[in-house]
């Protein structure tokens, strides 16, 4: 049995090593692909540009506009006398954003008055507008904080003392970085199976090999081995161009592989289940496209799970994807060990073993 089964392993191998094609677009889609979406897909608002309407030119409303262009979240596009000049630039794209202070606003916030300013945002972008809008009352809030309450007795109240653990930069990239990598390793293990074990089907193979002592487990497992073996392989290449952006990978080595190991055997058994349903390389490609969409969407990659309606919070916990990337960034981000992950590992566990089961009972029928 071990001579077959290595035989059969050894096979596999061969045929996907000497496909420079296919060894070609694993290298892209674990290098290249991950490197471009983590840095093209990242959530952060950024130099955002900002017309400034002053009507009060005066010491404290020049501290306001520097205080909303100090960070890169902003940047000054211009200074405009009155409302129907800026709207002329949102109109043409020129400007996100538009802040009109008023003409007594610095009288005002020295005499401890309240005041208002006036904010219009493009909200062709709902996303960019909300955030922009975010931002702009924060700063707003700390610009009165420091000019308006710094300058009184301290009241009796609440004062939030927040940290950001983790992530204090609170950037996307680090997420997004170590999302694409769990993308990829997923796609990998989907797809390779599914196309390995339905070219047997479509180029007659698989009848040859029947009439051979080689018995339907042995081909099962050398089928599911071999993409295995490369969608781990492929994840350290991800993983050194997540180090050279600066995501903080390299502790918990063991952990991530084990952990690994069982997201993207739960992965390789949507691939195992894909190629048993179906009999063209056509078809397998197709099926497993309709099923990766709807599982990336459900990963919280995209969007944040918490904000799905209920039913589909549910569901998510169906996606491999989910636990996946729940594993890398809990081990990467956080420090989590195997002690915090083991609910995720016992979820991909439920999500394989039926579909391996299912894949084994049909594999072995068709046999």
């Amino acid at each position: 049995m071990w001579g077959r089964l290595y035989g059969l392993i050894g096979k596999e191998f061969a045929q996907m090593l000497r496909d420079p094609v296919m060894l070609f677009l694993i290298f892209w889609l674990t290098t290249s692909e991950v490197a471009m979406c983590t840095m093209a897909v990242g959530m952060d608002v950024k130099n955002l540009k900002l017309g400034l309407i002053d009507n009060d030119r005066t010491e404290t409303s020049r501290a306001f506009s520097r205080e909303l262009t100090s960070a890169d979240t902003f940047i000054e596009a211009g200074a405009f006398a009155s409302e129907r000049q800026a709207e002329a630039g949102l109109r043409k794209g020129a400007l996100d954003a538009v802040v009109e202070i008023p003409p007594d606003f610095g009288a005002r916030v020295a005499a401890g008055r309240p005041t208002s300013i006036g904010v219009v945002v493009d909200g062709s972008n709902a996303d960019v507008a909300s955030r922009a809008r975010a931002y702009i009352i924060e700063m707003t809030s700390r610009f009165a904080g420091e000019r308006v309450m710094g300058s009184m007795p301290m009241r009796a109240g609440v004062q939030p003392a927040v940290r950001v653990w983790y992530n204090p930069n609170l950037t996307n990239t680090n997420f997004i970085a170590l999302a694409m990598i769990a993308q990829a390793g997923f796609m990998l293990a989907v797809v390779l199976p599914a196309a390995g074990m339905v070219r047997e089907k479509q180029n007659g193979t698989l009848e040859q090999i029947r009439v051979t002592p080689i018995r339907a487990h042995e081909m099962f497992i050398g089928k599911i081995l071999p993409p295995v073996t490369i969608s781990t392989g492929a994840m350290f290449p991800s993983l050194l161009v997540a180090r050279l952006l600066n995501v903080p990978v390299g502790d918990g080595a063991l952990t991530f592989l084990a952990l690994n190991l069982v997201f993207l055997l739960s992965a390789v058994s949507i691939g195992v289940f894909v190629a048993t349903v179906t009999n063209t390389l056509q078809q397998a490609l197709l099926t497993s496209f309709f099923s990766l969409f709807p599982l990336l969407f459900l990963s919280g990659s995209v969007t944040p799970i918490e904000s799905m309606p209920g039913w589909l919070q549910i569901a998510s916990q169906a996606s491999p994807l989910r636990h996946g990337i729940a594993i890398v960034t809990g081990l990467f981000l956080k420090g989590a060990g195997m002690g915090e992950l083991w609910p995720h590992a016992a979820a991909l566990g439920l999500i394989g073993a039926p579909l391996f089961a299912g894949s084994w009972l049909l594999f072995r029928r068709q046999w």
